[in-house]
């Protein structure tokens, strides 16, 4: 899983790597179920201009 940050600062947790647009990360299938959209206040550190991060998902 990839956390990326769209320009206009939401960020989305994605299920594969997305790739880049002109102002947001996109998913290469472009279904929903793909990429879950997070509060935009958690991981400040990750920027539009940040390379898509790994992520791993754990359930308690």
């Amino acid at each position: 899983m990839f956390l990326a940050r769209d320009k206009n600062n939401d960020l989305y947790l994605f299920d594969k790597l997305p790739v880049k647009g002109n102002e947001c990360w996109w998913a290469e299938t472009g279904v929903d179920g793909t990429y879950l959209k997070l509060d935009k206040a958690l991981y400040p550190e990750i920027t539009w201009e940040s390379d898509p991060v790994p992520a791993d998902l754990i359930l308690k």
